[in-house]
Protein backbone atom coordinates (compact mmCIF):
# COMPACT_ATOMS: atom_id res chain seq x y z
CA UNK A 1 0.00 0.00 0.00
CA UNK A 2 1.41 3.29 -1.00
CA UNK A 3 -0.65 5.62 1.00
CA UNK A 4 -3.61 4.93 3.32
CA UNK A 5 -7.25 4.22 1.24
CA UNK A 6 -8.70 6.29 3.59
CA UNK A 7 -8.22 9.19 6.00
CA UNK A 8 -8.13 7.03 9.30
CA UNK A 9 -6.17 4.52 11.16
CA UNK A 10 -7.80 3.32 14.39
CA UNK A 11 -10.80 1.84 15.58
CA UNK A 12 -13.80 4.53 15.96
CA UNK A 13 -11.96 6.36 13.69
CA UNK A 14 -12.44 4.05 11.06
CA UNK A 15 -15.95 3.41 11.77
CA UNK A 16 -16.69 7.05 11.71
CA UNK A 17 -14.82 7.47 8.19
CA UNK A 18 -17.61 4.41 7.03
CA UNK A 19 -20.45 6.10 8.35
CA UNK A 20 -19.74 8.95 6.33
CA UNK A 21 -18.95 6.84 3.30
CA UNK A 22 -22.24 5.09 4.03
CA UNK A 23 -24.10 8.39 4.03
CA UNK A 24 -22.67 10.13 0.87
CA UNK A 25 -20.43 12.66 2.99
CA UNK A 26 -17.27 11.61 2.38
CA UNK A 27 -15.15 12.10 -1.33
CA UNK A 28 -11.69 10.57 -2.00
CA UNK A 29 -10.29 7.47 -2.36
CA UNK A 30 -11.91 5.48 0.26
CA UNK A 31 -15.59 6.27 -1.75
CA UNK A 32 -13.94 5.49 -4.82
CA UNK A 33 -12.82 1.94 -4.13
CA UNK A 34 -16.04 0.79 -2.30
CA UNK A 35 -17.98 2.31 -5.37
CA UNK A 36 -15.82 0.32 -7.54
CA UNK A 37 -16.18 -2.81 -6.04
CA UNK A 38 -19.50 -2.81 -5.18
CA UNK A 39 -19.83 -2.20 -9.11
CA UNK A 40 -18.10 -5.24 -10.10
CA UNK A 41 -19.40 -7.27 -7.59
CA UNK A 42 -23.15 -5.78 -8.90
CA UNK A 43 -22.08 -6.64 -12.70
CA UNK A 44 -20.57 -9.84 -11.66
CA UNK A 45 -23.46 -11.49 -9.81
CA UNK A 46 -26.15 -9.98 -11.49
CA UNK A 47 -24.89 -9.56 -14.72
CA UNK A 48 -25.65 -5.81 -14.73
CA UNK A 49 -23.47 -3.47 -16.99
CA UNK A 50 -20.79 -2.38 -15.04
CA UNK A 51 -22.13 1.64 -15.89
CA UNK A 52 -25.41 0.73 -14.59
CA UNK A 53 -24.20 -1.11 -11.70
CA UNK A 54 -21.59 2.02 -10.76
CA UNK A 55 -24.80 4.17 -11.25
CA UNK A 56 -26.70 2.21 -8.61
CA UNK A 57 -23.87 1.90 -6.06
CA UNK A 58 -23.52 5.99 -6.43
CA UNK A 59 -27.27 6.32 -5.81
CA UNK A 60 -26.85 3.18 -2.59
CA UNK A 61 -24.46 6.03 -1.05
CA UNK A 62 -25.82 9.22 -1.98
CA UNK A 63 -29.56 8.97 -1.05
CA UNK A 64 -29.64 6.99 2.02
CA UNK A 65 -29.88 3.12 1.31
CA UNK A 66 -26.33 2.20 2.10
CA UNK A 67 -26.01 3.90 5.36
CA UNK A 68 -29.81 2.67 6.36
CA UNK A 69 -28.93 -1.14 5.62
CA UNK A 70 -25.76 -0.56 7.64
CA UNK A 71 -27.89 0.61 10.57
CA UNK A 72 -29.89 -3.06 10.10
CA UNK A 73 -26.89 -4.87 9.89
CA UNK A 74 -25.83 -3.35 13.41
CA UNK A 75 -29.01 -3.60 14.88
CA UNK A 76 -29.22 -7.20 13.88
CA UNK A 77 -26.37 -7.90 15.85
CA UNK A 78 -27.11 -6.09 18.94
CA UNK A 79 -25.38 -2.92 18.39
CA UNK A 80 -26.72 0.27 18.67
CA UNK A 81 -27.38 1.59 15.28
CA UNK A 82 -27.32 5.56 15.94
CA UNK A 83 -24.08 5.18 15.17
CA UNK A 84 -25.19 5.65 11.56
CA UNK A 85 -26.88 8.87 12.65
CA UNK A 86 -24.35 10.17 15.55
CA UNK A 87 -20.96 8.11 15.23
CA UNK A 88 -19.16 10.57 18.05
CA UNK A 89 -22.74 10.22 20.17
CA UNK A 90 -22.23 6.23 20.18
CA UNK A 91 -18.12 5.63 19.23
CA UNK A 92 -15.66 6.59 22.14
CA UNK A 93 -13.29 9.25 21.49
CA UNK A 94 -9.57 9.91 22.87
CA UNK A 95 -9.19 13.15 25.46
CA UNK A 96 -5.67 14.28 23.83
CA UNK A 97 -5.69 15.55 19.97
CA UNK A 98 -2.30 16.89 18.63
CA UNK A 99 -1.97 18.57 15.12
CA UNK A 100 0.88 16.86 12.96
CA UNK A 101 2.53 19.70 10.66
CA UNK A 102 4.52 19.44 7.82
CA UNK A 103 7.19 21.07 6.05
CA UNK A 104 6.37 22.96 3.59
CA UNK A 105 6.81 21.35 -0.30
CA UNK A 106 4.13 17.94 -2.09
CA UNK A 107 3.50 14.80 0.31
CA UNK A 108 5.69 11.85 -2.64
CA UNK A 109 5.64 8.77 -0.26
CA UNK A 110 4.27 7.75 2.68
CA UNK A 111 5.85 4.55 4.99
CA UNK A 112 2.27 3.39 6.01
CA UNK A 113 3.87 0.40 8.02
CA UNK A 114 5.43 3.25 9.49
CA UNK A 115 1.57 4.75 10.63
CA UNK A 116 0.29 1.52 11.48
CA UNK A 117 2.76 1.13 14.40
CA UNK A 118 2.24 4.45 15.10
CA UNK A 119 -0.98 3.53 15.78
CA UNK A 120 -0.33 0.51 17.17
CA UNK A 121 2.11 2.46 19.61
CA UNK A 122 -1.18 4.70 20.44
CA UNK A 123 -2.78 1.36 21.95
CA UNK A 124 -5.29 0.86 18.53
CA UNK A 125 -3.47 -2.74 17.52
CA UNK A 126 -1.54 -5.37 19.28
CA UNK A 127 1.64 -6.37 19.42
CA UNK A 128 1.50 -9.48 21.23
CA UNK A 129 -1.74 -11.74 21.70
CA UNK A 130 -4.04 -10.83 24.86
CA UNK A 131 -2.34 -7.10 24.46
CA UNK A 132 -5.54 -4.52 24.66
CA UNK A 133 -6.88 -2.35 21.95
CA UNK A 134 -8.10 1.18 23.08
CA UNK A 135 -11.04 1.92 20.11
CA UNK A 136 -10.50 5.77 21.06
CA UNK A 137 -7.24 6.06 19.28
CA UNK A 138 -5.76 6.00 16.71
CA UNK A 139 -4.47 8.72 13.67
CA UNK A 140 -6.55 10.79 10.96
CA UNK A 141 -3.88 11.47 8.09
CA UNK A 142 -5.45 14.81 6.09
CA UNK A 143 -3.25 14.38 3.13
CA UNK A 144 -2.77 12.14 -0.22
CA UNK A 145 0.37 12.26 -2.14
CA UNK A 146 0.50 15.21 -4.70
CA UNK A 147 -0.65 17.34 -2.16
CA UNK A 148 0.86 20.34 -1.41
CA UNK A 149 1.77 20.58 2.59
CA UNK A 150 3.09 23.32 5.12
CA UNK A 151 -0.08 25.57 3.99
CA UNK A 152 -1.21 25.56 7.70
CA UNK A 153 -3.58 22.61 7.47
CA UNK A 154 -2.49 19.60 9.64
CA UNK A 155 -0.52 16.65 7.97
CA UNK A 156 -2.52 14.66 10.26
CA UNK A 157 -4.20 14.53 13.62
CA UNK A 158 -3.00 12.09 15.91
CA UNK A 159 -5.79 11.46 18.80
CA UNK A 160 -3.94 9.70 22.12
CA UNK A 161 -4.47 8.29 25.33
CA UNK A 162 -2.28 10.99 27.41
CA UNK A 163 0.24 13.74 25.83
CA UNK A 164 3.28 11.22 26.26
CA UNK A 165 2.13 8.25 23.52
CA UNK A 166 0.54 11.35 21.54
CA UNK A 167 3.77 12.77 21.46
CA UNK A 168 5.92 9.56 20.21
CA UNK A 169 3.24 9.18 17.45
CA UNK A 170 3.19 12.69 16.10
CA UNK A 171 7.23 12.48 15.57
CA UNK A 172 6.38 9.10 13.58
CA UNK A 173 4.11 10.37 11.19
CA UNK A 174 6.28 13.00 10.73
CA UNK A 175 8.94 10.91 9.96
CA UNK A 176 6.94 8.53 7.92
CA UNK A 177 6.56 10.81 5.33
CA UNK A 178 8.28 11.63 2.08
CA UNK A 179 7.92 15.51 0.67
CA UNK A 180 9.61 16.42 -2.48
CA UNK A 181 9.50 20.18 -4.01
CA UNK A 182 7.75 19.43 -6.91
CA UNK A 183 4.00 17.76 -7.34
CA UNK A 184 4.60 14.07 -8.01
CA UNK A 185 2.27 11.90 -10.48
CA UNK A 186 -0.71 10.58 -8.32
CA UNK A 187 -0.41 6.77 -8.06
CA UNK A 188 -2.87 4.43 -8.93
CA UNK A 189 -5.70 3.39 -6.95
CA UNK A 190 -5.55 0.19 -8.87
CA UNK A 191 -2.68 -1.36 -9.97
CA UNK A 192 -4.41 -4.13 -11.63
CA UNK A 193 -7.08 -7.13 -11.15
CA UNK A 194 -6.62 -10.54 -11.39
CA UNK A 195 -6.93 -11.84 -14.58
CA UNK A 196 -6.50 -8.59 -15.91
CA UNK A 197 -9.04 -5.24 -15.96
CA UNK A 198 -12.52 -6.28 -16.98
CA UNK A 199 -13.36 -6.05 -20.75
CA UNK A 200 -9.87 -4.82 -21.17
CA UNK A 201 -10.43 -1.34 -19.47
CA UNK A 202 -10.15 -0.46 -15.78
CA UNK A 203 -13.67 1.12 -14.20
CA UNK A 204 -13.92 4.55 -13.93
CA UNK A 205 -11.43 6.66 -11.63
CA UNK A 206 -8.79 4.08 -11.12
CA UNK A 207 -6.14 5.01 -13.39
CA UNK A 208 -3.59 7.44 -12.56
CA UNK A 209 0.86 6.95 -13.04
CA UNK A 210 2.07 4.05 -12.54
Amino acid sequence: MSQPLGGAIGNALDVAEAVRVLRGEEEGRLRELSLTFAAEAVSLLMGRPRDAARAAAERALDEGDAAESFARMVEEQGGDARVVEDPWGVLPSAPVRVDVQAPVGYLAGVDTAALGQAAVGLGAGRVHRGDLVDPAVGIEFCATVGDRLGDGRPLAVVHGRDESSAAIAAERVRAAILVAEEAPAPPRLIHSWLGGFPNEAPPAGTLGEP
